[in-house]
């Protein structure tokens, strides 16, 4: 008997030991007290990870849309269809656009031959002075010619057409920069827009206003194509008249530059076209006096005070003004016939315009043809010959399936724990083996309506497994934290934040303990303070009825089961 006694002693201090080891035990102070099921607090390693489904995606895919808009000539691909980066794609009827392209290089031939006349008549009326102050200085002039003929001699030398052709050129090119420069800050303006919103930034346009060098324009000078009807250099007038044919202007770069370097650019921009119109307001200024001067020999030379002399502008009542060098009635009045100095400068904005339709003519003609900018797949279609295609919209959709990455939708409550740059396992359908990924992109705006709201968060593939298809599903697993140290099981562990606790069973009795949570896991927890390693906590009562809504006295597995699948143990007395 007493062998059998020892036997079963034995096997008692046995169990105990087992159930020691298993980390889980079941106590039991008399038959009508509490049984408990039991943890012990032990050191882990704790992974709190959120569970997703998300759909694959391609990351490189292109919606490819027609630049222009026109009649579809012909379509090259079809669903399905591998391409390579350049591969056309499409193309449309070009006979329009062709006809675009003559009428904008016509246009420009006509610019250019407006400022050819303009230079040609400034640099004859230079002629016919020098000739008229040759003429007036000869010997048969009499004694008021020999006083004169000194000042007529200097005369003679400044308005020769020699003398006028640096100042043509020089105002020619000072007006071709002021326009190139301003199309830079028109561009500059329009990616401020874009990133800053509604505001475009610290300056309301880009176009500041120098003052004309000319007091008031001419009634009669042709204005330049644009909103101002006036030949001055100010970039209101002359100038945005090659900022609007100018839209195929500095192409923005690929990443758009914040709000605070988007402005910084306008400036440096603005401040580019204010010295720029400086210039050739100086410009202006030096031509414009050199033609007065010889408006003012040839009028001298032909009799004193006459017509001629009045255009010189010492009259402001006859609308006249110096600096044109022209008289009343714009450049038909001035010294033969001759363009002023801001008719000059007007015509040659206009040219500009039309050589900036010209190159857009020019790139409409090339944009016909379409082609792929990227390698990849067709997978969709949207244009049949003889349709008609309208700009901007989507014609093919090319998708390089050579990459992928994830989009899956997460709920609000789970969006603090995500962070840029969490790891994640990533297991498609039909795979057998999962693929690690990265969070690279949280998004911002809403995916859906429902409850609860969720937001689409985007997982970069670290490896591209072959089969994969877009528009397949996905099993995510994205790891939002990871710590060691003292755990116990997540459903030991009541309330949250710093109302946590855990009750601690000890010598037959439990007793509640406030602690201090870590990184919460499906199955373990971290405490960071309050436990320590060998202490007993309490999971659930096994003596209270099943089931409940109490989540305080269920624990994870069914009666007499530890999460896990670990048996545990009664210990008795």
């Amino acid at each position: 008997m007493s062998n059998r006694f020892r036997r079963a002693a034995v096997l008692a201090i046995i169990v105990v030991v087992v159930a020691a080891g298993a980390g889980t035990a079941y106590a039991a102070i008399s038959g009508s007290a509490p049984v408990y099921r039991l943890a012990t607090v032990t050191p882990s390693d704790v992974t709190a990870a959120l569970h997703e489904v998300g759909t694959l995606s391609p990351v490189h895919e292109a919606d490819v849309p027609f630049a222009v808009s026109g009649t579809v000539k012909s379509v090259a691909v079809q669903p399905g269809q591998a391409v390579r980066a350049g591969q056309k794609l499409g193309s449309l009827d070009a006979t329009a656009l062709q006809a675009q392209l003559t009428a904008a290089q016509s246009t420009l031939a006509s610019a250019n031959l407006q400022v050819h006349n303009d230079e040609a008549s400034e640099n004859t009326a230079a002629e016919n002075t020098a000739a008229s102050n040759q003429s007036s200085g000869s010997p048969s002039s009499g004694s008021g010619s020999s006083t004169s003929a000194p000042s007529t001699s200097g005369s003679s030398a400044s308005s020769h057409p020699s003398s006028l052709r640096p100042l043509q050129q020089a105002v020619v090119a000072a007006q071709r920069r002021a326009d190139s420069l301003l199309a830079q800050a028109k561009a500059a303006l329009a990616q401020a827009k874009q990133a800053c919103g509604p505001s475009p930034g610290p300056a309301p346009t880009p176009t500041p206003s120098t003052p004309a060098p000319t007091s008031s324009p001419t009634p009669t000078v042709t204005p330049s194509p644009g909103p101002s009807g006036t030949p001055t250099p100010n970039p209101a007038g002359t100038g945005s008249a090659a900022l609007e044919a100018a839209a195929d202007g500095p192409s923005p770069s690929p990443a758009p530059p914040s709000c605070a370097v988007a402005e910084q650019q306008v400036l440096v921009a603005e401040t580019a076209v204010l010295r720029a119109q400086e210039t050739l307001s100086g410009r202006l200024t030096a031509l414009a006096s050199a033609l007065a001067r010889a408006v003012a020999a040839s009028g001298n030379s032909g009799a004193g005070a006459g017509p001629g002399h009045s255009s010189t502008g010492s009259d402001p009542s006859n609308g006249s003004d110096p600096s044109t060098g022209g008289a009343s009635g714009g450049p038909a009045g001035g010294a033969g016939g001759a363009a002023s100095a801001a008719q000059l400068a007007a015509d040659q904005a206009a040219a500009d315009a039309a050589a900036a339709q010209v190159t857009v003519a020019q790139q409409n003609l090339a944009a016909a043809t379409l082609v792929s900018p990227v390698s990849g797949t067709v997978t969709a279609v949207d244009e049949t010959a003889g349709a008609s295609a309208s700009a901007g919209s989507t014609a093919f959709v090319i998708a390089g399936l050579d990459s992928y990455d994830v989009v899956a939708s997460v709920p609000v409550t789970d969006m603090p724990a995500l962070k840029v740059g969490e790891q994640a396992s990533v297991l498609p359908n039909g795979s057998s083996a999962p693929v690690g990924g990265t969070v690279v992109a949280i998004g911002l705006i809403p995916d859906s309506t429902g409850s609860p709201t969720t937001y689409p968060v985007t997982i970069g593939l670290t490896g591209q497994p072959p089969g994969l298809h877009s528009g397949g599903y996905a099993s995510v697993t994205i790891t939002t934290a990871h710590s060691s140290g003292v755990s116990v099981p997540t459903s030991a562990v009541h309330g949250s934040g710093r109302s946590a606790t855990v009750t601690v069973y000890a010598a037959g009795r439990t007793h509640v303990v406030k602690v201090k949570v870590g990184t919460m896991g499906p199955v373990m927890t971290r405490i960071s303070s309050g436990l320590k390693a060998g202490q007993k906590v309490v999971l659930a009562n096994l003596s209270q009825p099943l089931p409940t809504n109490n989540l305080n006295n269920q624990g994870p597995g069914g009666r007499g089961q530890f999460a896990g699948g670990v048996r545990s143990f009664k210990v008795i007395g």
